[in-house]
């Protein structure tokens, strides 16, 4: 593929200044696109932005995700975290991935580029499992984690379900879903003296936690095995240190 007269050829398109084999476009005052060639140069990493924009730092992420394009172009992972990423003055420490069938960037107007085009994004290294499914880094990465934002606060990785036989409320099906630390932490304080109930829990790990309170007693089984007797507000620092390691 000619990315060359691909990418020059778009509204507004120039070379990125510090940086062969990049270019950067804006389709419109609040959206700017970056991109390069990978280390193969048969596929292109691309940062898309949204508001406030900061070249020097999608051009470190652009050159970082180069260095390491071998660790995920052709991979089949789905989305994945390059960890060791340092920028001065941001607060993010990692370059996320997301693979073709999850950005979907050019899946309208180019399928042939977007099937060869990985989206780089800032991040933290708690957000990312590298083990997510299509589904699952679909949705992460489309509604929740605001990849194109530069100035984002983390979104940790939890997956959880629970049932509370006291507020009735409860999660839906027998799986478990992504949620926001703050639904954990608020489900966990919840649990206190709500007989028969329990939260469930995953951290980016593959480690599952499944706290119950039965017998006026609040426990928590370690991946299916170690319990342990917790207070509430033990057991919601847990939830919160599960999440952040």
């Amino acid at each position: 593929m000619d990315f060359d007269s691909l990418l020059s050829g778009l509204p507004g398109a120039a070379p990125l200044s510090g940086m062969e084999a990049a270019w950067r476009w804006s389709p419109n005052p609040m959206f700017t696109f970056t991109a390069a060639l990978s280390a193969d140069r048969e596929h292109l990493l691309q940062v898309n932005v949204r508001g406030a924009h900061n070249e020097d730092l999608v051009r470190e992420m652009l050159a970082f995700g180069r260095e390491r394009s071998s660790e995920f172009v052709g991979t089949g992972v789905q989305m994945c975290a390059l960890d060791g990423f340092r920028h001065e003055g941001s607060p993010f420490d990692t370059v996320g991935v997301a693979a073709p069938k999850v950005h979907g960037y050019h899946a309208n107007e180019n399928p042939e580029l977007n099937a060869v085009t990985y989206a780089l994004f800032p991040a933290y290294h708690t957000e990312i499992s590298g083990r997510e499914t299509e589904e699952e880094a679909w949705g992460r990465f489309r509604k929740m984690l605001q990849p194109n934002k530069l100035d984002r606060a983390p979104v940790p990785f939890v997956k959880m379900r629970y049932d509370n036989t006291r507020t009735r409320s409860h999660s839906t099906g027998n799986e478990r879903g992504f949620a926001q630390v703050s639904t954990l932490q608020r489900e966990l304080g919840l649990l206190d003296g709500a007989e028969g109930s329990f939260v469930e829990w995953e951290n980016r790990h593959g480690q599952v936690r499944r706290a119950e309170w039965a017998g006026g007693v609040c426990a928590v089984t370690f991946d299916g095995q170690e319990r342990r007797e917790m207070t509430v507000a033990e057991l919601q620092e847990l939830g919160r240190t599960d999440v952040d390691s």
